[in-house]
């Protein structure tokens, strides 16, 4: 959502729920994270080539969907 000109009237309140849509973006960042640290440190999935293979794609998915969130998120309110 585009909140206008700074100085235009609810540009306040329009920049503060964008930087909380942001701020959103870290529930993928960290299930990212998440399935980063479990394709390499658990042994069933690390011994599992497909399976570790899979853990990283869904890893990288994750990892996009909170770049996606948080360029949607911050570049309104610039």
């Amino acid at each position: 959502m585009f909140c206008g000109d700074p100085g235009s009237s609810g540009y306040a309140t329009c920049a503060s729920q964008t930087q909380l849509f942001a701020l959103a973006s870290v529930i993928p960042a960290l299930l990212g994270l998440v399935l980063l640290v479990t394709a390499f440190a658990v042994p069933s999935v690390r011994g599992d080539r497909v399976l570790r293979t899979r853990t990283l794609s869904y890893c990288l998915v994750a990892w996009g969907i909170a770049a996606v969130t948080y360029v949607m998120g911050a570049l309104p309110s610039f």
